[in-house]
């Protein structure tokens, strides 16, 4: 990844590698007889073909850094009957708010139409810290994405984001394998650079469901976890320091006001 390709999943919270599985991993994907993914997953064909698969260890290890944890085991999400869908959620835990250190992938072996029950999710939700119970509540919400994807797409997106299973309309089988990369290297901005010269965050546009006051916040948060990200370690306020230590509001230390 690159410092726009970072910007912009610690703007969104997730990255999207279309169609990127071969095929032959679906095949056999498909001939499993029931849920059990253990005679798939554990196979060196799907830890190479998947796991380890270059664009999506890529982007693992342009997020969580060197020497990161790979999965060996995975879960089996699979739909062949219609139902409702989920309610919104973010798994576990929000973590602290800022910083990435818990990837989620979904895999889909086989193509998800709308009428498939796609996973719903919603970009920028990621450094909401919030109860899970608490946005359960909520119904459609302005800038949610359904996941129609081709087969073979691997999503990748950070833990905190808020996500649910879409209504399935069908009775036809669809599946998603989902498993985790982990940090373990304090962060530091070792992606693909054009200098030295760690560029300022890029402001991106407000969300439909934000607003002006939110957005605020948000790209604070998205600041400060930029910054996270490019290892620059300091004591800052939660909601105004920039990346040069000076504050938004122009405001300086006594000692240089006194004189």
């Amino acid at each position: 990844m690159t410092d726009r390709d970072v910007m912009a999943f610690v703007a969104s919270g997730y990255v999207i590698l279309e169609g990127v599985i071969a095929d032959d991993i679906r095949e056999r994907y498909e001939e499993l007889t029931d849920r059990s993914l253990k005679p798939l997953v554990q196979t060196p064909e799907f830890i190479q073909g998947v796991f380890l698969h270059p664009e999506v260890a890529g982007v693992a290890r342009s997020l969580l850094g060197r020497d990161f944890l790979a999965p060996t085991s995975a879960h089996h999400h699979l739909y062949e009957a219609p139902h409702e869908g989920q309610n919104w959620h973010s798994d576990g835990l929000s973590e602290t708010g800022i910083g990435v250190t818990h990837l989620q992938c979904y895999y889909y072996p086989q193509e998800v139409g709308l009428e498939d029950g796609p996973t719903m999710i919603l970009p920028g939700s990621a450094f909401r810290l919030v109860d899970r119970e608490a946005i359960a509540h909520y119904g459609d919400i302005a800038g949610q994405a359904s996941l129609t994807v081709p087969a073979g797409t691997v999503v990748m997106g950070h833990y905190g984001i808020w996500h649910k299973a879409g209504p399935k309309l069908n009775n036809r089988r669809r599946g998603m394998i989902k498993f985790s990369y982990f940090r373990t290297a304090e962060p530091t901005r070792d992606w693909i650079t054009g200098s030295e010269e760690i560029p300022e965050y890029e402001d991106v546009r407000i969300q439909p469901y934000v607003t002006n006051v939110e957005h605020y916040r948000e790209r604070i948060r998205c600041r400060r976890t930029w910054e996270w990200l490019c290892g620059v370690q300091t004591n800052r306020d939660q909601t105004a320091w920039g990346t040069d230590g000076s504050l938004v509001s122009g405001a300086r230390p006594v000692s240089e006001l006194a004189g």
